[in-house]
This record gives C-alpha cells, structure tokens and sequence, in this order.
C-alpha cells in the first residue's frame, strides 16, 4: 500500500516537493471494514476520497428502496465521490472488502486549484470518469448477459471471488439467478458453493 507522498506522486503524477509538502499535512489515510461507508447519498461531501486499496461499491436507492449498484471501485486512485467534489453526494459508497482510504478536506480544494497539476489531475479525473460511465452503458445496454459477465471478469479481474454475488448482478443488471446459471455455463463454482460441496 502507499503512502500518502507515494500516492501523490505515483498515482497523480505530482512532482513539486512544495505542493505534495502543502497536501501531507492535510492528508488522512483511513482503515475501512467490510460494509462500512465512505459517504451516503445525500450528505454534504466534506472530504475528498480516494481509494488506496480494497473494493469499493456505489450504490444509490431505487423508488422501491432496493440498492441499485452503480459502479465498483478497485484501483487505487479511484475517487469514492461523485464529481463535482463541492455538491451532496448523489451516490452511497460502501466498502466490500476491508480497505485503506486516503482523503483531504474538500474545503482546501478551493486554495489547491489555483495549482496548474492539480487542475490538471481534477481534469484528468474527470475525462476519467465519463469514458468510465459511458463505456459501462454502453456494455449494459447494447450487449447480452454472458458479454456482460465476461466483460466483467476481464475489467475487475478476482473481483468475482471477493464480494456477494448480487452486488455483481445488480451493476450487471441481472438478478443473482441469471448470475449464477451463467457462472454454471462457464464451469464456475461460485464461492459458497465450494464450501458447501466440501462439506
């Protein structure tokens, strides 16, 4: 795992000893358990989120209270906010695995954009997230739910092992039951059914 000066410097490309100086001071890296939350949808984001490592889901609430997943995070780098950074959270982000966050209080954004690379990690980010967004509709709309299953064994990689079965459906758009038959069709064995046949 980094550390906050090799975070800044390895994953956001940041160079100048006197900025990444100015952002250790306000950097916080924190250990997250399974299941508990970066932010919930509606709250006022009050830091800047990034995962260092584990795996992170967003999630916000269909008109019938279900948790509908929106997006999965696994990178480190990967910001666990919605952008713009200054407005409330449109999106849950809950933990999966047991991880390490690194994070800085969005008040300081203010006085950090006036810095060219921080503007252009902000940039980059964002160019980041709407190729992001738009090439998983376009693998959920446009593709059956075998490419989509496959699709994603190649894009999160070991993810499949790691988390409950019905987060993978719900951002796949299938019901866990449809998740599974495909799992049987490729000779997988999913998790708990391993421990079941063992016993």
């Amino acid at each position: 795992m980094f550390s906050a000066e090799e975070f800044y410097r390895t994953c956001f490309g940041l160079q100048e000893d006197d900025l990444i100086k100015a952002l250790l001071p306000i950097t916080h890296i924190i250990h997250l358990k399974k299941y508990e939350t970066v932010i919930r949808e509606g709250e006022k984001q009050t830091v800047v989120p990034f995962l260092l490592q584990g795996i992170v889901r967003g999630y916000y609430t269909g008109i019938n209270g279900q948790e509908i997943t929106d997006c999965l995070q696994i990178h480190c780098g990967d910001p666990l906010t919605a952008l713009p950074f200054d407005r409330p959270s449109p999106i849950t982000m809950e933990v999966l695995t047991e991880s390490y966050v690194l994070q800085f209080p969005t008040a300081a954004l203010e006085g950090l954009m006036q810095h060219p690379s921080i503007i252009k990690v902000y940039n980059q980010l964002l160019q980041k997230s709407m190729i992001d967004h738009w090439t998983i509709k376009n693998m959920l709309c446009q593709h059956d739910a075998m490419e989509r299953y496959e699709w994603f064994l190649q894009e999160y990689p070991g993810v499949i092992d790691e988390i409950n079965n019905k987060y993978v459906a719900s951002f796949l758009k299938m019901t866990p039951v449809t998740l599974s038959r495909l799992r049987r069709i490729r000779g997988e064995t999913p998790k708990g059914e391993k421990e079941v046949l063992k016993n």
